[in-house]
């Protein structure tokens, strides 16, 4: 079949593009597959970190906004991915691109409950202790010098750039359908609720086995939950 529909994927603070690369194998022919790469890691790992949220989605709109409009798209964003999917979107919409066909929101609350902790203001080895409650990183990792020094201004940047996020005074409703997926025992997330404000359209909720990185070991449930949003848009729009 013919790739029809793109996914763009956003990572989580601290992760890379590397996570979305292993949906490749489970991803329908009809998705064109496109994991981003933020500033500061992975290929991109010369280049600047960035620590504000508005820096982040410049950039990324830098790196797509020449095919944007090519054919239609859905947004993936786990954590601090759903703000960048978010925020991306809204300015997509403002600057006359086509809006995204589906945007799945993972692992996070809705962007107008603010932060309740600074985080990237912590010591070093504090900000360990609470990456270690996050899940998702080994512990074995947390005490690996060679890791921590790469690792540890790239999440404390990420963090940064989350919890100085401002809360919206008034909410801008997006003009697509939109998930919210998160896992069951994720205690960072809540009022998930709240999300129904985010869209004149529809919007519907899944629940993993997991915390906050539940997507570590669900990549196949999710991949599948994606896979059935582009044949429902494939076959309705594209036929």
């Amino acid at each position: 079949m013919e790739r029809k529909i793109r996914l763009y994927c956003f990572p989580s603070a601290g992760g890379t593009a590397q996570i979305y690369h292993s949906w490749s194998k489970y991803v329908d022919a009809a998705i064109e597959l496109v994991p981003i790469e933020l500033s500061g890691r992975g290929k991109r790992f010369t280049q600047p970190l960035l620590t504000n949220l508005a820096d982040m989605v410049e950039d990324v709109f830098s790196m797509i906004q020449h095919d944007i409009d090519q054919k239609p798209y859905m947004m993936f964003g786990h954590s601090m991915g759903s703000l960048i999917a978010y925020e991306l979107s809204k300015k997509l919409m403002q600057n006359g691109n086509q809006s995204p066909s589906h945007i799945f929101f993972s692992g996070r609350s809705s962007p107008n409950q603010p932060t309740k902790k600074m985080r990237y203001q912590l010591s070093d080895e504090e900000l360990k202790k609470e990456i270690l409650q996050f899940g998702g990183t080994p512990k074995e990792l947390l005490n690996d010098p060679g890791f921590i020094s790469l690792f540890l201004p790239i999440i404390r940047a990420d963090i940064k750039a989350v919890e100085t996020y401002p809360t919206e005074d008034e909410i801008i409703p997006l003009n697509c359908d939109i998930s919210i997926l998160n896992g069951e025992q994720d205690h960072l997330v809540t009022n998930l609720e709240e999300w129904n404000r985010y869209t004149t359209k529809k919007i519907d909720y899944q629940f993993f086995k997991g915390g906050h990185f539940y997507l570590n070991d669900c990549a196949k449930e999710v991949v599948d939950i994606v896979n059935q949003k582009a044949h429902e848009y494939v076959g309705i729009n594209m036929i």
